[in-house]
């Protein structure tokens, strides 16, 4: 009221001026109108050139409060669109409109009762060690790379039509043949192409390890119209026929469990041969860039896909993983989002015992998640000393904080979102966190995704490690791998139980074609084909030959334990 009453008494002084000086004198005495909610917000910003706090500047930056003006979709980037309601109504999803390959597509609404998604525990593929064949039965038919066959695979109705499960003389009963014969047991979640490729390698060397591991199949089912993939027929005579010849080791197969022309054709690709499922996508940067919040609703809607098939096997499991000496949480790529942000209040005190395993992800806010705290660890719940492995390439094509990555390409665009300061793995999180027992491996020289290309070597001695002493590994990594070790990890980093190593493969011989490794490896890749295997075996992994049975390996039996 005082402003506008000065504004009046120097009209009356100096009549003349009023005219000329009218434009300037509403300008610089009328307050300020007010914004309109669509197009301003409150924002963080950080230092004197206005810009927008990023995750992570904290405290150590100059922080300030004022209104900023930005796009209106922009103005919700750090909303966490995962609600009750995002889940309720279809989702149109768009592309950019120059993208021919692309076309907009329907997402339907998903049941939040987990019970619809039992198909993916009822249908899982079990890996069994040694042990565990043998006293159900069942014969190895799968094994690592060094083409040893001492471990069995199949799904969960091929291990209950084992000899012991359907009550054959000779043999325990199987509930308390699998409570004994393991060393632990791995709830692996498969990347978004289902479990094939490195899904298969990783949970073949924890098998390998002494541990049975169990992995939903969220392609098991098209019920429910969101994905799927035809089961192979016979899966455990499939495998056993591979691996009678060195041609088509099942080791370094593309896919050994969907039919060979079982594809999941994503509804955003423009093709008309084949039903599409809007749940098998492509992660492209141009069409998330130009719809970016529904987009964002999209992946959203692939994380509570892989929430509610593991809520059921939760609320389901078996009293032999329930009860085990050790178990873990672990899963790559989609699958490795899913297994690091994944909690469940049953599922948290198991994981006490053995840990968190994530491959392929980098724990941090970019195109996968629609906001910051949806790239928390354990939903930002995690038990604090909850040790956690992490395994990522510095190249990752998905989620590098190189320039070329989809999550830094996304990040980078106008009108994109994510964090702008990627670091590519999971030691930022874990450290904003405050998480107790970590170790996070940053994998040079390896342009793949997938870690068992040509950095299978320190995988598996990463894997076997990380088992064996999930809460002090960090010490022993920093000893094995660091410049007082074998040197493996160039650039160390070391906080109590927390440790970082960039590090390069075990074996520096040359990669070879996928010709010279197996007929049924990817085609298009390299592979390190040399197998090395490095660290001490648990005693509860090494082969124990049971009575009455002749399935038992003597290739295996002889083999030096190291």
């Amino acid at each position: 009221a005082s402003l506008f009453s000065g504004c009046s008494a120097m009209a009356q002084r100096w009549p003349f001026l009023v005219l000329p000086l009218l434009l300037l004198l509403l300008l610089s005495c009328a307050p300020q109108a007010a914004a309109s909610p669509a197009s301003m917000r409150d924002v963080d910003v950080c230092g004197a050139d206005g810009r927008e706090c990023e995750e992570g500047d904290g405290a150590v930056k100059l922080l300030q409060r004022r209104a900023f003006q930005v796009p209106a979709e922009a103005s919700s980037a750090y909303e966490c669109l995962d609600g009750p309601d995002n889940f309720a109504n279809t989702l149109k999803v768009g592309v950019a409109s120059e993208q021919s390959k692309y076309k907009s597509f329907d997402v339907p609404p998903m049941s939040n009762d987990n019970r619809d998604y039992s198909y993916a525990f009822e249908n899982a593929f079990i890996l069994l060690p040694t042990q565990c064949s043998l006293g159900l039965g069942l014969v190895p038919n799968i094994g690592d790379a060094n083409g040893v066959i001492a471990q069995w695979m199949g799904r969960m109705e091929d291990m209950m039509a084992a000899p012991a499960w359907v009550g054959e003389d000779g043999y325990d009963e199987p509930d308390e043949v699998l409570a004994g014969c393991t060393c632990g047991w791995v709830l692996f979640l498969h990347g978004s192409g289902g479990f094939t490729y490195d899904n298969t390698r990783y949970s073949t060397m924890l098998a390998t390890n002494g541990y049975g591991v169990l992995v939903p199949d969220s392609f098991a089912s098209d019920r429910l119209g969101l994905r799927y993939k035809a089961p192979s027929q016979d899966l455990p005579d499939s495998l056993a026929w591979k691996n009678a010849r060195m041609k088509t080791q099942a080791y370094w197969c593309e896919n050994n469990v969907y039919e060979p022309d079982s594809s999941c054709p994503g509804a955003m690709v423009n093709q008309s041969a084949s039903q599409g499922y809007p749940l098998c996508y492509d992660s492209n940067a141009g069409a998330i860039v130009s719809h970016t919040k529904a987009w964002r609703e999209f992946y959203e809607r692939v994380f509570r896909l892989r929430q509610l098939e593991m809520d059921y096997v939760v609320e389901n499991l078996p009293d032999y993983i329930r009860f085990a000496p050790k178990v873990f949480l672990a899963g790559e790529s989609e699958g490795g989002m899913a297994a690091s942000r994944y909690f469940h209040p049953d599922l948290e005190p198991l994981l006490a015992s053995g840990g968190r395993i994530i491959m392929q992800w980098s724990c941090e806010f970019n195109y996968f998640v629609s906001c910051p705290d949806n790239a928390r660890i354990g939903a930002g719940k995690a038990n604090k000393s909850t040790p956690i492995l992490n395994m990522i390439s510095d190249k990752d094509p998905y989620f590098a904080a190189h320039g070329s990555s989809i999550a830094t390409s996304v990040s980078s665009a106008e009108g994109g979102y994510g964090k702008k300061k990627l670091t590519g793995n999971c030691f930022a999180q874990v450290e904003d966190q405050g998480l107790e027992n970590a170790v996070v491996f940053d994998l040079m020289n390896t342009e793949y995704h997938g870690l068992t290309v040509n950095t299978g070597n320190f995988v598996r001695a990463a894997l076997k490690g990380f088992v064996a002493s999930p809460r002090s590994y960090a010490e022993k990594a920093a000893k094995e791998f660091g410049p007082n070790g074998n040197g493996l990890c160039t650039a160390v980093k070391q906080q109590g139980g927390r440790f970082y190593g960039y590090c390069k493969e075990l074996g520096q011989e040359h990669d070879v074609n996928a010709s010279d490794v197996s007929d049924c490896a990817y085609s298009k890749y390299k592979f390190h084909k040399q197998y090395y295997s490095y660290g001490v075996n648990e005693f509860c992994s090494r082969p124990v030959q049971f009575e009455d049975s002749d399935e038992y390996s003597e290739e295996y039996a002889d083999e030096p334990e190291d």
